[in-house]
């Protein structure tokens, strides 16, 4: 295998003669996010279907693909399926918040016939261009950039044609395509990434569960959006946190279901499509122990409060033994009054490798949640609160510095007591 070095181009087929390549980003750690750019004669983005990265993982008609594995991120690209309007396809690494040479690994193996190295030339640069696919005189070649930007992610879509923020376009023209914007997603992604940064604990991995509060009293806060808007604010911690990209989802009332999970590719309308109980009952939905059929054959959940019924739930739904830790970001708007029962469920499932994040919306009463960090008995401290009168008036950055705020102790206390492996 030949090692390439940047500003080095050579025509694939004097290095492969497969029109299949497989483009193979190891990386430590591993949040170090790859994306694949597809761009036109100009070398600019002219199309987001061919920005691939893990919130849109193929291309329309599948010429560029993306996927992770053990240590690593592939991009897969069939030569012939690419359309005219891709001239070239730009791989590039990026960081929230870490210059890249602090990386433990970032190398590439292109198809497994040459690869590439650029930790070594790196200096302050949050993201880089590692390599680019190219067309000349009717034939690909690859050309090894490792051009890298100190301003991050943003600035490299900037110098790609991109916009960072969304905003309202003018009409587009045929002539004229409008730029490709950075999602909402990805860029609340970078946010959460702060907040773990400044935390310490910017290289944690855990799994990420919603639990929405589902009772009448919730009905203003479903019909304002608020709800829906606070999904796609939440939805992003989950795949800042998580490789996998999934966010187990439940409602709760008297009693509860799991809908979908959400991903990044369907939380635009989610609690339209998903919302259960007495607001709207939704089929198809994963029927659970402690959710009802209706006499229409649909899921419901009633309309009062019972939080003893999706705690246990939750519990009754963890598998016997888990090694990644599990945070469980709890939304309601009051309740929890029989304090003594909660209290017992909370203290005997401090052994277990769950971090309990309830977040209140509103003046309510909150009953024994306000006492959590006072909460006896209990093995290690697992459990956070705090609420506020309206979660649209907090920034993203405060939201998410509040949901992790207290996920760092637990996780070293957690640890110190062996119901976490010691890293």
């Amino acid at each position: 295998m030949s090692t390439m070095s940047p500003g080095e181009k050579r025509a694939v087929a004097d290095l492969t003669s497969s029109r299949q390549i497989d483009v193979t980003v190891r990386h430590a750690p591993d949040d170090i996010d790859i994306v694949a750019f597809g761009l036109n004669t100009e070398r600019k983005i002219a199309d987001d279907r061919y920005t691939i990265l893990f919130s849109n993982e193929r291309s329309p008609e599948g010429a560029i693909s993306y996927r992770r594995a053990a240590g690593a991120t592939v991009i897969s690209v069939d030569l012939d399926r690419v359309p005219a309007s891709v001239d070239r396809i730009s791989l590039v690494a990026s960081h929230d918040t870490m210059a890249l040479k602090q990386a433990r690994e970032l190398s590439v193996d292109f198809a497994g016939v040459a690869t590439i190295t650029p930790l070594a030339t790196l200096s302050d640069e949050k993201a880089v261009m590692l390599l680019d696919l190219y067309r000349h005189n009717g034939a690909w070649r690859l050309g090894v950039v490792v051009q890298g930007f100190t301003g991050g992610l943003a600035n490299l879509i900037r110098h790609l044609g991109g916009e960072v923020a969304e905003a309202p376009a003018a009409a587009p023209s045929a002539a004229a395509p409008p730029p490709v914007s950075l999602s909402k997603v990805d860029l609340r992604k970078q946010k959460v990434g702060v907040s773990l940064k400044k935390l310490g604990i910017e290289h944690e991995k855990a799994e990420v569960l919603f639990v929405i509060d589902a009772t009448g009293s919730m009905s203003r806060l479903y019909s304002s959006g608020t709800v829906q808007e606070t999904v796609e604010r939440i939805v992003p911690v989950s795949l800042r946190l998580d490789d996998d990209g999934i966010m187990p989802t439940w409602f709760y009332a008297s009693g509860c279901a799991r809908t979908e999970d959400l991903t990044a590719k369907n939380y635009e309308g989610y609690i339209p499509r998903t919302l259960p109980g007495p607001m709207k009952a939704v089929s198809g939905v994963q029927k659970h122990s402690c959710a009802s059929i209706d006499r229409r054959g649909e899921v419901t959940i009633g309309g009062v409060n019972n939080e003893i019924v999706i705690l246990n739930a939750l519990l009754d739904d963890e598998p016997a033994k888990r090694t990644t830790p599990l945070l469980v970001i709890f939304l309601t708007d009051g309740g929890f009054a029989p304090s003594k029962d909660i209290a017992r469920i909370i203290t005997n499932a401090a052994h277990r490798p769950i971090f309990w994040q309830f977040v209140g919306i509103g003046n309510n009463n909150f009953g024994m949640l306000r006492n959590l960090d006072t909460l006896p008995g209990r093995v290690v401290d697992n459990a956070g609160f705090f609420a506020v009168t309206d979660l649209a008036k907090i920034s993203d950055e405060e939201l998410y510095d509040r949901l992790l705020s207290e996920f760092p102790a637990w996780l070293k206390a957690a640890r110190a007591k062996g119901i976490l492996p010691a890293r």
